[in-house]
């Protein structure tokens, strides 16, 4: 083991955390801590002296916590053997973080399952060092700047994917909309996150979400697309939109020539519109007093049973149909 008589950081402007390479360190070596770091010596999976930015003279005195634990039989330039590590103090902003898979999510409105893909940056800062080297360095392995964000990573897009169904739900988010709503999302999902990051004695500086998106070719998303759609028809044509589903339903009726021929798609699509009729009328009273045998529906359903008895022309039909349906 090689005698070193001086300690001080080597490593690169980006690193979280940077172990010093040797370990053979005497009493009275140099200890020299740059500004925005600590140093802490690490022995045995303990946590013992923490130093700010600032030169040391390693010695009797300075080094209480570990003197004690190393309990060293001789005195004077004795060296011992303990793990010195420079964590930097300061912001580590713009790391970039996205869901591995498309995360599975339930519209509240419309109750359609979609899968959104999530794509991010987020920013951390030690705040305690002894924490930080015991949970993540100790007891995680982590012993550089990409193993230990990997580890960030993971707690983030686990989080991220447990907490957006339950958020999506309580701001009751419309998933067509979501990116517009990323602000909202962050801010409900920062605090769950800090108090995670807590645990390893970091804090979050930046958590921000650049992209929430769903595949195009997602069947979920066509779905839920389509009951967008005619929410939006139902909320322009209000109690008409009934009508014009009754009639849609009568006509494709009457069409199908493979259900027995006109006649009886004629009485199918009656029957299909008069039930359709009964469940609206029974949903809104007001629409039950306006149905009578003479509404826009029985009267085309009638106008289609005279052309199929050959009782009046297909051009005599079309200019009836065509004044039935201006009184909607």
């Amino acid at each position: 083991m090689a005698i070193i008589d001086r300690v001080k950081f080597n490593g690169g402007p980006d690193d979280i955390a940077w172990k010093f390479p040797d370990e053979g360190i005497t009493w009275g070596a140099q200890l020299i801590v740059n500004e925005s770091q600590e140093a802490v010596f690490f022995k045995g999976g303990q946590c013992h002296d923490l130093f700010g930015p600032g030169t040391y003279t390693l010695k009797s005195g300075n080094l209480p916590l570990l003197e004690k634990f190393v309990n060293l039989p001789f005195g004077g330039e004795t060296p011992f053997a303990a793990e010195v590590w420079f964590v930097s103090k300061r912001p580590h902003l713009g790391i970039g973080w996205g869901t591995k898979t498309p995360v599975q999510v339930e519209d509240p409105k419309f109750g359609i399952v979609t899968h959104l893909r999530a794509f991010g940056v987020y920013g951390i800062r030690v705040v305690d060092t002894r924490t930080f080297v015991r949970e993540v360095i100790g007891t995680q392995g982590r012993t550089t700047t990409e193993s230990i964000q990997d580890l960030m990573l993971s707690t983030i897009v686990s989080d991220f994917e447990e907490m957006l169904s339950q958020v999506v739900h309580e701001q009751n988010i419309d998933i067509i909309r979501i990116n517009t709503q990323r602000s909202k999302i962050e801010e409900a999902f920062r605090p769950s996150l800090a108090k995670k990051f807590e645990r390893f004695g970091v804090a979050v500086e930046q958590f921000e979400i650049e992209s929430l998106n769903i595949p195009q070719d997602d069947p979920g998303y066509k779905a839920l697309q389509q009951a967008k759609a005619d929410k939006a028809q139902m909320d322009i044509l209000g109690d008409k939109y009934a009508q014009k589903r009754m009639l849609d339903i009568g006509e494709a009726g009457a069409k199908n020539e493979g259900m027995g021929g006109g006649m009886v798609g004629a009485g199918l699509g009656m029957g299909m519109g008069q039930m359709m009729a009964g469940m609206m009328a029974q949903m809104n009273p007001a629409a039950q007093q306006q149905q009578t045998a003479e509404d826009p529906m029985a009267k085309l359903q009638k106008l289609k049973a005279m052309l199929d008895q050959g009782l009046i022309t297909q051009e005599e039909f079309n200019a009836k149909k065509a004044k039935i349906l201006e009184t909607l």
